[in-house]
C-alpha cells in the first residue's frame, strides 16, 4: 500500500506520515494503556499529520483490544512476532489468527503487517506462501507486508540479494498486498546498527529492484551523530537516510553518493522547505519527493516528540 502524501509542498511531501509510533517498544516501552493514550494525544497535537499508524506485536493485540479506547480510531502495523523465536512451520499463520480476531472490531484498521526472522535467510517459497495467504485472508482490503533482512554485524544476505528475492515475491503477490522491505538502523544488541556502507547498499538495492522499503530503531533524530555518542556506534540520521532514498528515487543522486548523504553530519548541508529539499547541491522539488515517497515510505519510533523537537530546532518546523 503506497504512502500517498501531499505533494504541495517537499516539506509537506518529505515528512507527512514518516513517523510511525512505536511507543510499545524499546526504549520507550511503555505499557499498552500508556502508549495508547500517548498515541490518542497525536491527535491534539499540531504536529498529527507527520504520524503514521500504531506499531503492536501480534502476541499483544488482545491486551490492546481490551485496553483501547473504543471511540479511538486505530490504523495497526501489525509485527509477526511469532516467527522472532526462530520457529519454523505455521508461526505467521498463527500470528494471522491473532488479526482475524481483532478485524471486526469497529475502528481498527491492519494496515501492515511486518515480519523478521532473526539469522535466517530468505526463503522465497516460504515467503510468497504467506504473502498468498495474506491475499486470501483479506481479498478486498489493502495491506502491506515488510520483511526485515537480518543484520548482526554485517548483512546475513547481500542487500542485493536479499531485494531481488523480495523484487520475486512482489511481482507475484496478490493485487491486494504491497510487498516491501524493512531496515533495522540501530538497537541495543552489539552490531545491530549497519555501518554507513552497509545502510547504503540496502537503500540503493531497494531502489535497483523497485522495493519499497521502512526503517526502524535508532532513528531518533534528525541527522548522524549530532548528539553525540556515550559509546558503541554513531547513531544514524532519519533525514540522512529519507533524503538519500528519495533523491535517489527521484534521480537527484547517482548511487554512488547515496553513502556519502548517510554519513553527512553537519545539520546545515539539509534544507527542508516548501519549494524543495535538498542535501549540499542535490535538489528535489515537491512533485518528485512525493512520488518518491512511495518507496521511501516510513520509521517506526518509540519516541515521536524526540525527532520533532529536534526538526523545531533546526527550524524545519515552526
Amino acid at each position: 500500500m503506497a504512502t500517498a502524501v501531499s505533494t504541495d509542498s517537499a516539506k509537506r511531501a518529505l515528512l507527512e506520515r514518516l513517523i510511525d509510533d512505536a511507543a510499545l517498544f524499546p526504549p520507550a516501552e511503555l505499557p499498552m494503556r500508556a502508549a495508547l493514550r500517548h498515541h490518542a494525544r497525536l491527535r491534539e497535537s499540531a504536529y498529527w499529520w507527520i504520524a503514521g499508524g500504531f506499531v503492536v506485536p501480534a502476541s499483544r493485540l488482545d491486551e490492546l483490544a481490551l485496553q483501547r479506547d473504543a471511540a479511538q480510531p486505530l490504523e495497526l502495523s501489525v509485527i509477526l512476532d511469532s516467527a522472532m523465536s526462530g520457529a519454523k512451520g505455521d508461526t505467521v499463520r498463527a500470528d494471522l489468527h491473532r488479526i482475524d480476531r481483532i478485524l471486526g472490531t469497529a475502528g481498527i484498521t491492519v494496515a501492515s503487517l511486518e515480519l523478521r526472522v532473526p539469522g535466517a535467510g530468505l526463503d522465497q517459497a516460504g515467503l510468497a506462501r504467506s504473502v498468498s495467504e495474506i491475499g486470501q485472508r483479506w481479498p478486498s482490503e489493502p495491506v502491506s507486508f515488510w520483511y526485515e533482512p537480518s543484520y548482526s554485524g554485517g548483512w546475513a544476505t547481500p542487500p542485493d540479494a536479499a531485494l531481488a528475492t523480495l523484487a520475486a515475491v512482489r511481482g507475484a503477490a496478490p493485487p491486494n498486498v504491497t510487498v516491501g522491505a524493512k531496515v533495522r538502523c540501530g538497537g541495543q544488541a552489539a552490531g545491530a546498527t549497519p555501518s554507513v556502507d552497509d545502510l547504503a547498499a540496502f537503500v540503493v538495492a531497494a531502489h535497483a529492484h523497485d522495493v519499497p522499503w521502512k526503517a526502524t530503531a535508532g532513528l531518533h533524530h534528525p541527522v548522524r551523530g549530532v548528539h553525540g555518542v556515550a559509546g558503541g556506534a554513531v547513531p544514524h540520521g532519519f533525514l540522512n537516510l529519507f533524503v538519500a532514498g528519495i533523491a535517489l528515487h527521484a534521480g537527484a543522486l547517482d548511487a554512488a553518493r547515496v553513502a556519502d548523504v548517510i554519513a553527512e553530519s553537519e545539520p546545515r548541508a539539509f534544507v527542508v522547505d516548501p519549494a524543495h529539499l535538498a542535501w549540499r547541491d542535490v535538489r528535489v522539488d515537491a512533485e518528485h519527493a512525493g512520488a518518491a515517497r512511495e518507496r521511501c515510505v516510513s520509521f517506526g519510533s518509540c519516541s515521536f516528540d524526540e525527532p520533532v523537537n529536534d526538526l523545531r530546532e533546526l527550524g524545519i518546523l515552526t
